[in-house]
C-alpha cells in the first residue's frame, strides 16, 4: 500500500481565501502525490537506563569506568567480579557492576549531508526530549592558546564528529575559552545550529610556527592566565552539564597549556600577582583546584578528554606528510583528563576523522560500579580530605580509565539551593520546563524600516494553571512571560517581558472555562527584531498564582531582505480567520502596547502551535515571497514547489506550480497559500515540509532560489 500526502495550491487573492479557508471549501483540487519511501535501517536500541547520576553517600559510592584493550577497543563483557577497587590503597568490596551502552548503531547520514543532496537543502533538526538523550557532549575550544592552524583543526574535528560520529540522540554544545559564554542556547541536537556555532569561531591567533620555536618566552604569566581561563571555562561547562541527561562528556581542544614550561609569575582571575616556584608547572600550581574540579566532575558525571590540536609535527617545513611527535611536547601530561577518567590525545592527527577512533571508542559505553566506602570516609572532620581511588581489572591486557578520587562530602552538602528565579531558569534551560506544557510556533515576516517581526503562537495546556475566582463572579488567569531571541553564541538580541491577565466575565464564565479545559490557552506574542541572522526564539511562561513554569524554543533564520535575490518568510500554519488577520494587519500598535493576543472561542479551532496531525487531517499554510521581480511574476517564471521529508530523506515531491499576478501582495511581498491533507496511509513519525521558490530563467544563480521548512508530526488515530 502506498503512503500519500495531498498537495493543494491556492491562486486566489486574500478576500476569497478568507472565505475558502474557513467555510470548508478547498483552494483547488488536491494533487495526488505518491512515492515509495526509502527503506530505513533499524538502529540498535540503547539499553534502558536512567541518566547517569554519580552517587557519593555513606552507604554507597558509584564510579563510572571505561575499559579498553591494548588497541583501544571497548571491552564490554566484564562482571563485577572482574574488578578490584582501592580507596586510599585499601581494597574495597565491589557491590555491583553493570555495562551501560551509550552508542546506537551508526545510521545513514541525514540527506542534507549527503554528496547527492542539493546545495539549497537545509532541513531543521529534531528537538530531543530529555528522556531521549543518550549523550551530552561539550566541545570547549581553547582559542586563547591555539594558533590559527590549530583552530582550523579544532573546527575540522567538531565538524567531522557531526558528520561521521554524532548520533541522533546526542546533545552538543560548542563554546570558547576566550569568549563570554552563556548557557542560553548552549545545547542542541540540530546539526545546522551546531555547524553555525563552529563557523562563528574566528581563525585568529599567531601562526603555528611561533609555538614551534626552540624558545617560548612565557615568563610574563601568559601561560598561567591561559590555563586559569581554561579551567574556569571547563568548570562553568561542568556546572552547566550537571543536570543534563545521559552520559556527559567534555572535549577540551587545546594546545599550549600542556607544555611543561617553567614560569615565574601567576595572574589568576581576580587574584593579585604572586611569586611562585620558578620550576613549577600548571599541575603543581593548580593542584588543589584540579582536585576540586575533578570532584565536581565526578558528582556531575562528566568525563574530560583533552585533545591536543597541534597534531603531528613536520620536521621540515616542506614536508607533505607530518608524522613526527612534537619535540616540545615530549613530557606533556594533562592532569585533569587523568583525574576524570578521560584521555589525553597528543601526537595524533585525530581531527582528520572527527574526534578520532580512540576517543570515539571511549564514549561508546561505560561500567557503573558501586562499593560501600569505609565508615570514616564522610566524617565531618574529613570532608576536605581527597580520597584516592584506583580501579583494576583482572583480565590481562585491559586498560582502565576512571576517576582518581573525591572529597569526603556527602551530596546534600554540595547540592545548590532551590532557585528563586524560576522564569529565568526556564528561559535558560536546554530542555523544556514542563510544569506547564507549552508549545510554540514562531516565524518572521518583513517589518517596517528594514526591520523584522517575529510572531510566536503559543499553546498552553491548562493542567497546572490556577484559575482564580474574582469578586464579581468571574475568573482570571495571571501569566508572566518572557520572549527573546538569542544568537548562535547564546547572546540575547531582542527581548520582551510581559504580564497579562486573562479576564473571564461572569456571563460567559462556564462556557470559556469549559473551552479552556478542552482546548487549552491560546495566545501570541509579537517581537520586533532589529537584524537578520540565525536565532533561537525562546518563550517562557509562569503562572503567577501557582508558580508553575513552562518553556519552549524554535530555531529561526532571518535572511537579509535588503540584498538582491528571492527570499521567503517562515511557513505559518493558519487555523482561523483571526490567525490570518493577525498576520496581515498592521502590528505597530500591538508592539507599542506590548500585549498578548488571547483567543477564547466557542468553536473547536486547533492552535497553530500544535503541529501534530492524524491521517485524514488537513492544515493550511501561508508564506510570503520577497524580492520577486515583477516581470518574472507576470511571465509566471517563478515556481513554487513542495517537498516532504521523513527521517532526513526525501519522501514525496509535488510538481512545481507557477506563481502568477493573481497572488495578493502584503507586507512587501507576495502571499502564497497552500492546503495539505495527510494521506490515510501515511505512517506516524516526524516530517519536514520544504517549500522552494525558484526563478526558472535564472535557476543556476544562488539568489534565484529561496527555501523554507516546517516540521510537523503525524500520529496514529486512537483505536488503531
Amino acid at each position: 500500500m502506498r503512503e500519500r500526502i495531498y498537495f493543494g495550491f491556492s491562486k486566489i487573492v486574500t478576500v476569497f481565501c478568507l472565505a475558502l479557508f474557513f467555510f470548508g471549501v478547498p483552494f483547488s483540487a488536491g494533487q495526488d502525490i505518491s512515492a515509495v519511501p526509502p527503506e530505513a535501517k533499524n538502529a540498535a536500541e540503547l539499553e534502558p537506563v536512567e541518566p547517569l547520576r554519580i552517587k557519593l553517600a555513606v552507604n554507597e559510592v558509584q564510579l563510572d569506568v571505561v575499559v579498553v584493550d591494548k588497541k583501544g577497543n571497548p571491552i564490554t563483557d566484564l562482571t563485577a567480579a572482574d574488578f578490584e577497587i582501592y580507596q586510599n590503597e585499601l581494597p574495597q568490596e565491589v557491590a555491583s557492576g553493570v555495562y551501560i551502552r551509550n552508542q546506537i548503531e551508526t545510521a545513514a547520514p541525514p540527506f542534507a549531508s549527503r554528496k547527492d543532496a542539493p546545495a539549497i537543502l537545509k532541513l531543521p533538526g529534531a528537538t530531543l526530549k530529555e528522556e531521549d538523550v543518550c549523550r551530552t557532549i561539550v566541545f570547549v575550544v581553547d582559542n586563547l592558546s591555539l594558533a590559527f592552524q590549530q583552530l582550523h583543526r579544532a573546527k575540522m574535528s567538531i565538524k567531522g564528529f557531526m558528520e561521521k560520529q554524532m548520533q541522533s540522540c546526542d546533545m552538543v554544545a560548542v563554546i570558547r575559552t576566550g569568549y563570554g559564554n552563556s548557557a542560553l542556547g548552549f545545547f542542541s541536537s540540530d546539526k545546522n545550529q551546531i555547524n553555525a556555532r563552529v563557523d562563528a569561531i574566528p581563525l585568529e591567533g599567531p601562526p603555528e610556527e611561533v609555538y614551534l620555536g626552540e624558545e617560548v618566552n612565557l615568563d610574563d604569566g601568559t601561560l598561567l592566565r591561559i590555563y586559569s581561563n581554561q579551567l574556569s571555562t571547563v568548570s562553568y561547562s561542568i556546572r552547566a552539564m550537571k543536570d543534563m541527561p545521559g552520559r556527559k562528556i567534555l572535549f577540551l581542544l587545546t594546545s599550549l597549556p600542556m607544555l611543561e614550561i617553567k614560569m615565574s609569575t601567576f595572574f589568576g582571575i581576580g587574584a593579585e600577582e604572586a611569586v611562585i616556584n620558578p620550576s613549577a608547572n600548571p599541575s603543581e600550581i593548580f593542584g588543589s583546584q584540579l582536585n576540586r574540579l575533578a570532584d565536581e566532575a565526578l558528582r556531575a558525571g562528566v568525563v574530560v578528554h583533552t585533545m591536543d590540536a597541534m597534531g603531528l609535527y613536520c620536521a621540515e617545513r616542506n614536508e607533505v606528510v607530518c608524522d613526527s611527535p612534537n619535540p616540545n611536547k615530549a613530557n606533556s601530561f594533562n592532569e585533569l583528563s587523568y583525574k576524570t577518567g578521560g584521555l589525553f590525545v597528543k601526537d595524533s592527527n585525530f581531527f582528520l576523522n572527527g574526534i578520532g577512533r580512540e576517543a570515539n571508542n571511549m564514549i561508546a559505553g561505560y561500567y557503573l560500579l558501586s562499593y560501600v566506602p569505609p565508615q570514616t570516609t564522610f566524617n565531618v572532620s574529613r570532608k576536605n580530605v581527597y580520597h584516592r581511588i584506583v580501579v583494576k581489572v583482572k583480565r590481562k591486557g585491559a586498560v582502565v580509565h576512571t576517576r582518581d578520587g573525591f572529597y569526603g562530602r556527602i551530596e546534600s552538602e554540595t547540592d545548590s539551593a532551590a532557585s528563586t528565579f524560576p522564569l529565568r531558569d526556564a528561559i535558560f534551560s536546554p530542555f523544556k520546563h514542563a510544569d506547564l506544557n507549552l508549545n510554540i510556533s514562531a516565524g518572521y515576516i518583513k517589518g517596517a524600516d528594514a526591520s523584522y517581526l517575529v510572531r510566536s503562537w503559543i499553546h498552553l495546556d491548562p493542567g497546572n494553571i490556577k484559575i482564580v475566582e474574582t469578586e464579581n463572579g468571574g475568573a482570571k488567569i495571571d501569566l508572566e512571560t518572557v520572549c527573546l531571541t538569542s544568537d548562535i553564541n547564546g547572546q540575547v538580541h531582542d527581548f520582551k517581558h510581559l504580564n497579562y491577565t486573562f479576564n473571564i466575565k461572569p456571563e460567559n464564565k462556564a462556557e470559556n472555562l469549559a473551552w479552556i479545559k478542552k482546548h487549552g490557552i491560546r495566545f501570541s506574542v509579537l517581537l520586533p527584531v532589529k537584524k537578520h541572522g540565525l536565532y533561537t526564539v525562546r518563550i517562557a511562561v509562569q503562572d503567577t498564582e501557582s508558580g508553575s513554569t513552562g518553556s519552549a524554543w524554535q530555531s529561526l533564520e532571518i535572511p537579509d531582505l535588503t540584498r538582491k535575490g528571492l527570499a521567503l518568510s517562515d511557513i505559518f500554519v493558519i487555523t482561523s480567520a483571526d490567525d490570518l488577520n493577525g498576520m496581515l494587519s498592521d502590528a505597530t500598535k500591538q508592539i507599542d502596547e506590548g500585549v498578548f493576543a488571547p483567543v477564547f472561542q466557542s468553536e473547536e479551532v486547533r492552535s497553530p502551535a500544535l503541529r501534530t496531525y492524524m491521517p485524514g487531517d488537513n492544515f493550511h499554510t501561508l508564506l510570503i515571497l520577497y524580492n520577486a521581480d515583477t516581470k518574472a511574476v507576470a511571465a509566471s517564471d517563478i515556481e513554487i514547489q513542495s517537498i516532504l521529508y521523513k527521517d532526513g530523506m526525501e519522501y514525496q515531491r509535488a510538481e512545481a506550480v507557477p506563481l502568477t499576478r493573481e497572488n495578493a501582495e502584503s507586507h512587501g511581498g507576495i502571499m502564497i497559500f497552500r492546503r495539505f491533507t495527510i494521506g490515510p496511509d501515511m505512517p506516524p513519525g516526524d516530517y519536514v515540509l520544504q517549500m522552494l521558490a525558484t526563478d526558472r530563467k535564472n535557476s543556476k544563480k544562488k539568489e534565484s532560489v529561496a527555501v523554507q521548512t516546517l516540521r510537523f508530526t503525524v500520529s496514529e488515530r486512537s483505536g488503531k
